[in-house]
């Protein structure tokens, strides 16, 4: 047998990456967007596949072939057809392909973007999100094609709006998302929604099909209040829109019943709290709107899947699923480390885990009538399967799980993986502080091994039990790492989450030392005058606060970071909304706050040697923020490198062009070993 070799860099090609999974309307088949890297194309790509769930079905298949970006895979009501969104027309357009097999057909030449949709009840047609390409990019384009010089980038950028900008999506174009009509037959658009001063997203027909309901933000100014999303409602033959009452808050993520009573929704009681302050939270309210019920009272978790890894990302949170009769609804819960499947009735409320297994829940769909729950799922020691789990909630089910695909077996077959150690301690406060610690793999007890303590981004997500792809080449490369959930993250109570509002750099900071000390004295093997302390976004913020602070890291890697809350405030993509996150007051009213809670007002104490990396296109973050620190690391005599990556966002670590996060990982290895190694 051919000698297993240990996780690098490159493997990032290896990875499969199951996502959204739907049932089809029998309950014999699933589909799955299926993600990979590619390295011909340096993009990364996804695939339909389909399985076969019969005791005597096929093996899983790839049902869409070639080198494209196909997602978002939807069942006919007839489930003779499976609509995808697709950019093998250079746009993201509607697809259409048969169940059993065929050609797919082009569905939508909108000449935009389409982000979501939703079949008809009846099949006839499609409800899709779509935004129109911007006229002065679409008219580049064009003279661009016939040869015209001067078409690489507008002439000018004239700003009007305050919300102008998002990271991953460039600067906003003129046009705003709306909702259109789709013959499922002939293709032919029918626009619902026109009002240019909105957009509309989340499309949802009611079970008779009379209605279309979408979340929006109609505020007189959306941009000056961000998180007034509410539920609206327009007849599918096109008319007045109604808003559905719910509150003041956010809500999204909705679902109707199948007797088209009720709406089940994630959100918020106040969009005027900070962010962080509670958890998301399981609503119902009247299809017609009415006061909203909190269904998960009783449970103090983050509803939703917040759990972040680089092989499941931040994952979006998938729609709450009703059980036919309309009696109960099942939803992701992110817990302490694992993004699970829950269900609660509508009349008892005790919510209750039906998936509490330990990994990460990417998506799921039910199969109640054969008690399943088939979940695309990733583990601390696998990127990715579709796993079937028998409900075990509120009886007892002697039926073990069914691994239904093998998309990463080969690859793991052949490499050397480490297992991470949880641990849980008591942090200074005496709070619950949960983490792990992973070893190189065959580590010598007796050995003294460099380690870097890695602080996740946010703040309100989470580490957990789920691959992550740098976590096994940094371990294979001879390194312990180690990685904790701090008070600010989700997974946990809401007094666990809201504990550093306004006052980042204090609770988190203790118990990310307090994790530190654990470590050292629980891992005897553990190095401490060889550690280094890293981290992005949020985590990088904290890695600046640190060396700010503390001199005991030999060195640090500051990646997509913030380093001074009075420039961020103004130049992020909603940095304006902040302020509620550090203060009621902005930066401009009360300087002193802001760099009081600013990494480089501590730039006097800092002399770790640091790694810089930013990406260019970072609207979260934005590059500025790295350019404050280097200038002033390197004029202070501090050593540090700067790396920037062109034409990538904010979350290149996770979904970035293949070739730059290979080029990130390897660069880091260098950093540490030019200071950790002996």
């Amino acid at each position: 047998m051919p000698k297993k070799k240990p996780v690098t860099a490159e493997d990032i090609y290896r990875l499969q990456l199951p996502g959204t999974l739907r049932l089809s309307p029998k309950g014999d088949r699933l589909v799955v967007a299926v993600g990979r890297a590619d390295k011909e194309k340096l993009a990364n790509l996804a695939s339909l596949w389909l399985i076969d769930l019969r005791p005597d079905g096929a093996a899983p298949r790839q049902f869409t072939q070639g080198k494209w970006g196909d997602g978002s895979p939807r069942w006919s009501p007839d489930g003779k057809s499976v609509a995808f969104v697709s950019n093998r027309s250079g746009k993201a357009e509607l697809w259409v392909i048969p169940a059993d097999g065929g050609e797919a057909r082009q569905l939508t030449k909108l000449e935009g973007g389409i982000s979501d949709f939703e079949w008809h009840p009846k099949g006839r047609s499609l409800v899709v999100a779509f935004t129109a390409q911007d006229p002065d990019a679409k008219d580049r384009e064009a003279r661009r094609k016939k040869g015209e010089a001067g078409t690489e980038s507008p002439r000018v950028r004239e700003i009007s709006r305050l919300f102008y900008k998002l990271d991953g999506a460039g600067f906003l174009p003129s046009t705003r998302t709306h909702l259109w009509l789709i013959d499922a037959e002939t293709g032919k658009a029918k626009q619902l929604t026109e009002d240019d001063h909105f957009d509309e997203g989340e499309p949802r027909f009611s079970p008779d099909g009379k209605w279309v309901y979408f979340a929006s933000n109609r505020m007189p100014d959306p941009d000056a209040e961000l998180q007034r999303i509410d539920l609206w409602r327009v007849p599918t033959k096109g008319g007045r829109i109604e808003k559905v009452k719910t509150f003041d808050g956010p809500s999204s993520s909705h679902s109707l019943s199948p007797d088209g009573r009720w709406i089940a929704f994630l959100g918020k009681r106040s969009a005027a709290e900070p962010w962080n302050m509670r958890h998301d939270k399981l609503w119902l309210v009247p299809s017609e709107g009415g006061k909203p019920i909190d269904l998960t009272e009783r449970l103090d978790r983050s509803i939703g899947n917040s759990t972040i890894s680089d092989t499941g990302g931040v994952g979006a949170t998938s729609p709450p699923i009703w059980s036919p009769d309309s009696k109960w609804v099942y939803f992701q819960v992110t817990n302490e480390g694992s993004t699970e499947v829950w269900r609660v009735a509508i009349k008892e409320r005790k919510p209750e885990p039906v998936v509490d297994a330990p990994g990460l829940v990417t998506d799921f769909a039910l199969d109640l009538e054969g008690g399943w729950v088939h979940t695309s799922f990733n583990s601390l020691t696998n990127p990715g399967e579709v796993i079937s789990f028998p409900i075990r909630s509120g009886k007892k089910d002697a039926r073990e799980k069914i691994e239904r695909t093998r998309f990463n077996q080969e690859y793991l077959s052949e490499r050397v993986l480490s297992r991470p150690e949880e641990y849980w301690l008591e942090g200074g406060s005496r709070n619950k502080l949960q983490g792990w610690v992973l070893n190189p793999p065959g580590y010598n007890p007796k050995r003294k091994y460099p380690g870097i303590l890695y602080i996740h981004g946010g703040p309100a997500t989470q580490y957990g039990r789920a691959f992550f792809h740098e976590f096994q080449v940094l371990a294979a490369s001879g390194y312990v790492v180690l990685y904790s959930n701090p008070r600010g993250g989700t997974g946990y109570s809401e007094k666990h989450l809201n504990a550093i509002v306004n006052r980042w750099g204090t609770y988190d900071y203790d118990d990310l030392m307090t994790f530190t000390d654990f470590a050292l004295k629980k891992a005897g093997h553990l190095d401490r005058k060889r550690l280094c302390v890293a981290g992005g976004s949020y985590g990088g913020f904290m890695t600046n606060w640190i060396i700010g602070h503390t001199d005991r890291f030999a060195c640090a890697m500051t990646q997509r970071s913030i380093s001074n809350l009075l420039s961020f405030v103004g130049s992020s993509d909603f940095g304006y909304f902040w302020p509620r996150e550090f203060g009621s007051a902005g930066p401009w009213e009360d300087p002193k706050h802001y760099l009081a809670m600013s990494p480089l007002t501590y730039l006097s104490k800092m002399k770790t040697p640091t790694l810089i990396e930013h990406q260019e296109e970072d609207h979260r973050c934005p590059v500025e923020q790295a350019e404050q620190l280097w200038a002033a690391l390197k004029s202070k005599g501090v050593p540090c490198e700067f790396v920037r990556y062109p034409g990538e966002p904010h979350g290149m670590s996770r979904n970035g062009r293949p070739d730059r996060r290979i080029d990130r990982l390897e660069r880091n290895l260098r950093w540490m070993k030019r200071w950790l190694k002996k």
